[in-house]
């Protein structure tokens, strides 16, 4: 490679005066090789061949440059979340900003912008619970949360209002603390009279379902397999025995009916109304309509306002049976019907004029009526007369089962609610236990009030007695064999005695028939079923001092209904 000089000799040099053009190669001396003189580089000093290699060099590089570019990926082939940078023509893997709505994110300059006026003007009006989504200017419900995780079955009850309503609940909290759970609560079902006691055991949520739509359903759903234990405030019908037979056995013997508490359904009137007593017929008189006005009772002048449970109700079956069907009538059409027990005491409590039937434990403020009827002296429910079903409007609170049931919980859940444990939950919401308490002696007001005093066989016997036990001993229909609350009262009878003050003494026997049939054999009949008791009690070692048949004597229910005989078919123990 040679670079051009001229010669600056001018005057002594022809080179320089002709302004030839001297090259002089790379490294060589840069002297005018005419004169010796100094050489100067000329304006442009690389020769064509230079330029040419520097021209090809840049040349070359615009070409590796082009290749390069072409070689880069495009737009579209960058993965989530990198970007296309259309400056170097490359993907960039760096985040997108994260803005704060209502601005956005500019894409091709990675900021956030605020909405342009505009576009806040058009933003849509939401209603809740929708929120606007900023980005997409639209209305969006919320996000569901995550579902908590569904707590497991451990016991269904379906029936009577009676119980489910409030102690079948505060069975099955006092139930699962007993076997082992925490944090036991109640949750709302989804519709009115259903509810969950939810618990947790072991990190697993487990929950009693109850449903208290009437006895009825209780009987509906054991047959239909939505319910393990049946609630009702009824003994089982005929045709429900008949139809759950064939699947879940007779639900009528000692392993399936059980008798959870005792209870009396109270008649009751606003507290103003003066009216103390009725008879069972001026009760079926007003609750058919026949008698539309208190004054026709002994009451003040005023239109009577009838209410009453729903028909699926074990306390209406019970009442419309006892009252009702047993004289031949049927309810008023005009009757305010009520599927909850405390609506319905509510609602006689806010009208002086009116009159309605309940389960003792939802009587409230309201004024209870004594009943009377043939023959019978009135009498208010008590403690006393619900125990032993002396009370004409008494009766019993049952659960019933499947005489196998599959479900191991169900039968820990009768022990313990029939145990003291249970029934102490029955006590506290206002019914009546099936245990026992200590005899007491009756006093003499008592004693003059009590309709059994009308026989004098009955006083001869009971003077010579101390105390009497709060029970009555029956037996199945049509039987010899003791009734399911029987059964269990043998052994309650035996443990009384045995641990109390009582435990030297011995017992006296009284056994009772209704007035229908031979007089002979109603005495012969009071006499056996005296004995059979008699007869149990001695294998438990008890002392059994006298055993009496009265026949028809003593009743404490009219004989002109099949509930008043069947109250008055009975054996009465007295401690000697």
């Amino acid at each position: 490679m040679a670079t051009k000089y001229l010669c600056a000799n001018r005057g002594q040099c022809g080179k320089a005066d002709s302004d030839a053009v001297i090259r002089v190669p790379h490294g060589r001396p840069t002297v005018c090789p005419e004169c010796g003189g100094k050489l100067a580089p000329r304006e442009g000093g690389q020769d064509l061949g230079q330029s040419l290699f520097v021209g090809t060099g840049v040349l070359m590089l615009l070409l590796l440059g082009v290749a390069t570019f072409m070689s880069l990926p495009r737009s579209s082939e960058c993965d989530t979340p990198g970007r296309w940078n259309p400056f170097n023509r490359a993907c960039s893997t760096a985040q997108a900003r994260a803005c704060t709505p209502p601005e956005t994110l500019d894409a091709r300059t990675n900021t956030c912008q605020a909405p342009r006026a505009s576009a806040l003007a058009q933003a849509p009006d939401c209603k809740a619970p929708e929120r606007l989504d900023p980005a997409t200017r639209t209305c969006k419900a919320p996000a569901t949360p995550p579902a908590a995780a569904a707590a497991a079955t451990l016991l269904r009850f379906h029936g009577s209002n009676t119980i489910g309503g409030k102690l079948l609940p505060a069975l099955a909290e006092a139930f699962m603390k007993e076997e082992g759970y925490t944090q036991v609560h109640r949750e709302p079902g989804a519709k009115d009279d259903e509810e969950f006691i939810v618990g947790e055991r072991g990190g697993a949520k487990r929950q009693i379902e109850i449903a208290a739509h009437g006895s009825k359903t209780a009987f509906a759903d054991l047959r239909a397999g939505s319910a393990d234990i049946g609630m009702a405030s009824r003994p089982i019908k005929a045709d429900e025995r008949q139809a759950l037979l064939p699947t879940l056995g007779d639900l009528s013997a000692n392993a399936s009916e059980h008798v959870l508490a005792l209870d009396g359904i109270a008649v009751i009137v606003h507290p103003a109304n003066p009216l103390k007593t009725l008879t069972l017929a001026q009760l079926a008189d007003i609750f058919s309509g026949t008698v539309t006005d208190w004054s026709q009772v002994g009451g003040h002048p005023g239109a009577i306002t009838v209410y009453a449970r729903d028909h699926k109700s074990g306390t209406w079956d019970f009442f419309n049976e006892a009252v009702l069907m047993s004289r031949g009538k049927t309810l008023i059409g005009t009757a305010q019907r009520f599927e909850d027990s405390g609506r319905l005491a509510a609602s006689v409590g806010s009208d002086p004029q009116g009159i309605g039937f309940i389960g003792l434990n939802y009587v409230g403020t309201n004024k209870v009526i004594a009943l009377a009827d043939t023959g019978v002296d009135a009498r208010r429910p008590s403690l006393n007369t619900i125990r032993t079903e002396d009370y004409l409007l008494s009766r019993r609170l049952f659960l019933y089962t499947a005489q196998a049931p599959a479900n191991a919980s169900v039968l820990k859940f009768i022990e313990f609610a029939l145990a003291d444990a249970g029934q102490s939950v029955v006590s506290n919401t206002g019914l009546i236990t099936v245990a026992l308490p200590e005899p007491a002696a009756a006093t003499d007001t008592e004693r003059g009030e009590d309709p059994r005093a009308k026989s004098a066989k009955w006083r001869k016997l009971t003077a010579q007695a101390t105390a009497e036990i709060a029970t009555r001993f029956r037996f199945r229909p049509g039987t010899a064999e003791l009734d399911t609350r029987a059964g269990r009262d043998i052994g309650r009878v035996a443990g009384l005695i045995a641990g109390g003050k009582f435990q030297d003494r011995s017992l006296i026997l009284i056994g009772f028939t209704d007035t229908a049939g031979r007089h002979e054999e109603n005495c012969r009949l009071s006499q056996e079923r005296a004995e059979i008791v008699g007869h149990e009690l001695t294998v438990e070692g008890l002392r059994v001092a006298r055993v009496a048949g009265l026949c028809d004597e003593a009743p404490v229910a009219s004989n002109d209904t099949p509930d008043g005989r069947e109250k008055n078919r009975r054996v009465e123990v007295w401690v000697n």
